[in-house]
């Protein structure tokens, strides 16, 4: 007769995993993770649902001062990006008061005929966003400037280097029509950090 030699721990472990994947098992074919699909009736959709009370939350001052101004950069960047007179007017409507637009668009096609394009985009770090009248507010921005800049559209090469990296920018705006709109930017000669 032989006589089998077990070592003590490693049959334990064995039993004791087997007995972890047969209970696994047993909860899989309990809770419904068995091989073929669950038959199941639904029942029908309602004709006409409707939810009451539920209102869209409405954005706070601070929001839409922020979003207006945020709006603004890309307006800029797109409005740059086009390359033409009118596509820059239509694309800067809304962000800025109609009477600043025909300087706008001049600024852009002095850097066009300069054979200049953009590239990048400001990193925002806003420190407040306060309606300061009843039609005015402001934006105060520790905006980083160094991603982005003229290049020359043709070589790629940067024309004048990027901007400050910690640039406080207190950036006005007014109500109008409705909608908040930038009047103008004036950069703070104070250090400000994010």
């Amino acid at each position: 007769m032989q006589t089998v030699t077990t070592v003590p721990g490693r049959s334990r472990r064995r039993s004791t995993f087997i007995v972890a994947c047969l209970s696994a098992a047993l909860v899989a074919a309990l809770t419904g993770c068995a091989a073929g699909a669950a038959n199941a009736v639904l029942p029908d959709k309602p004709g006409h649902v409707q939810v009451t009370g539920a209102k869209p939350a409405r954005p706070s001052a601070r929001d839409l001062l922020i979003a207006a101004y945020e709006d603004y950069w890309r307006a800029t960047n797109e409005a740059l990006a086009s390359r033409d007179a009118s596509k820059a007017r239509a694309i800067m409507a809304g962000h800025v008061p109609a009477s600043s637009i025909p300087a706008l668009v001049k600024g852009l096609q002095a850097i066009w005929r300069r054979n200049e394009t953009g590239y990048g985009s400001p990193i925002f770090h806003i420190k407040s966003a306060k309606i300061t009248g009843r039609r005015t507010a402001a934006v105060h921005d520790c905006i980083d400037l160094s991603h982005m800049g003229l290049a020359n559209q043709q070589t790629g090469q940067v024309v004048g280097g990027s901007g400050p990296s910690h640039d406080f920018l207190i950036t006005a705006l007014v109500l109008e029509h409705g909608r908040w709109v930038v009047t103008g930017a004036i950069p703070v000669v104070r250090t400000c950090s994010y």
